[in-house]
């Protein structure tokens, strides 16, 4: 019979042993939210669900990145638009008006189609402006789909 010596006994109990996680007490960063992750939590929990997460107690400020991804107009973004907006109110649906208004130069085809889709153009949303750039973007809109919300926006946004 062998024997092993403390050392060896030790030696082989730690080359068996499971690694050993350093990151505990790490900060470890919070990966930033997607439109993709937006949308997968809206169809997993459903948009009110995910509305009250976000502006929860944990993180009352947890619309503002989606928000700033709204702004920059991007196809992705502007595909969640339609299930967000029924579900904000007060603050958080300003909010949304102003990040849809300012995507709107950047993307007015896709910020009319979510609009479409969300109950329409709003003053808030197509502010009235002395903007020729604003107005001609929406203009330049020829979906005969929008013809109304585009309308809408456009009557909005001469007001001024």
């Amino acid at each position: 019979m062998h024997r092993l010596s403390i050392a060896a006994l030790i030696a082989a109990l730690a080359a068996c042993s499971p690694p050993v996680d350093t990151t505990q007490g790490e900060d470890i960063p919070e990966q930033p939210m997607t439109a993709a992750h937006l949308a997968d939590l809206i169809a997993a929990d459903g948009a009110g669900h995910t509305v009250a997460v976000l502006t929860g107690p944990a993180d009352p400020t947890g619309l503002e990145p989606v928000f700033a991804g709204i702004a920059t107009g991007d196809p992705g973004w502007l595909s969640v638009v339609p299930m967000l907006r029924p579900e904000v109110d007060g603050e958080y649906a300003e909010g949304l008006a102003d990040a849809l208004s300012r995507a709107l130069p950047i993307n007015p085809q896709g910020v009319l189609t979510a609009l479409n889709a969300s109950g329409g153009a709003s003053e808030r949303t197509c502010e009235a402006t002395d903007d020729p750039t604003i107005i001609s973007a929406v203009e330049g809109v020829t979906d005969p789909a929008l013809k109304a919300v585009r309308a809408d926006c456009l009557g909005y946004l001469r007001a001024g």
